[in-house]
């Protein structure tokens, strides 16, 4: 009777421990015209932030049309602008530095496929970023030197579902 007891509140005990875990996050890759931008959590951004967002949105300009105060109201939507200003400056310091690298002009389509690419790997592996990518331009080998300028972790980006 004694080891029956045992038995049963053990059982009781594992089965408390494992049903109050929480469940992990679930990265999956949704079609980015579904998602609504969040409404503005930062009335202004420092005069280092915005110089920071200026470079960010000259060097991706001609690959991404936005202005820049639509640059900078976009930062002013993220909880935590500078973490994700640090993450579009590293995209555009491996664009710079893959773009540099080139002995001849890199057409606007690469352009574009090289910036699309870059912005998946901010957010997933390098081998997710390729295949999620759909490269037309770039060969697997031009993909993989390009995420070469580009070594920080992925950083999903979380949605909010109302």
């Amino acid at each position: 009777m004694k080891n029956y007891l045992l038995l049963v509140a053990l059982s009781f005990f594992l089965n408390c421990c494992t049903s109050n875990r929480k469940e992990e996050p679930k990265t999956i890759t949704i079609d980015p015209k579904s998602i609504r931008p969040s409404e503005v959590v930062n009335d202004s951004l420092s005069t280092t932030q915005i110089k920071k967002i200026t470079q960010i949105q000259s060097t991706f300009a001609e690959v991404y049309p936005v202005s820049l105060e639509e640059t900078i109201t976009n930062f002013k939507r993220d909880a935590n602008p500078d973490n994700e200003i640090a993450i579009w400056q590293d995209m555009a310091d491996a664009y710079q530095k893959y773009l540099k690298s080139r002995t001849k002009e890199t057409t606007l389509d690469k352009k574009k496929e090289i910036f699309k690419l870059l912005l998946s790997r901010s957010m997933m592996s390098p081998e997710e970023a390729i295949k999620n990518s759909k490269l037309k331009i770039l060969t697997n080998v031009d993909a993989e030197e390009v995420l070469s300028f580009y070594s920080n972790e992925p950083k999903p980006i979380d949605i909010i579902k109302k």
